[in-house]
């Protein structure tokens, strides 16, 4: 019985020692692997900073055309502004001059009426 007890025991020391070194041997492995993982990380986040810095740039390039494109569109607007205002000017003036003309003749007219009859 202290025979089967001791070869039991053996084994277990042997499966013990057995599992001791796969999982040495996986940490080894594991290991290098994290390592390189890290290295691709490290690598992928420098790629990303780079391309952020190259977007933040092309954003302030189209930024600032499109600042200078809302400008000359705003330049113009007011400037076609102006002048439409300037031809309103006219425009009433004339109006205001054919009114002053219509009453005139209209007076007239009346003025012939009242004589005819």
């Amino acid at each position: 019985m202290y025979q089967k007890l001791i070869a039991f025991v053996q084994v277990l020391v042997a499966v013990g020692i057995l599992v001791i070194a796969v999982i040495t041997f996986m940490g080894q492995s594991t290991g290098e692997l994290r390592t390189e993982m890290q290295e691709e990380f490290r690598s992928f986040r420098t790629e990303m900073r780079s391309f952020r810095a190259e977007m933040q740039e092309e954003f302030k390039a189209v930024r600032a055309e499109m600042q200078e494109e809302f400008k000359a569109v705003r330049d113009e607007m007011q400037s076609l502004r102006t002048e439409m205002q300037e031809e309103f000017k006219v425009v009433r003036a004339d109006i205001h001059d054919l009114n002053k003309r219509l009453g005139r003749v209209e007076g007239e007219v009346r003025a012939l009426k009242q004589r005819q009859d």
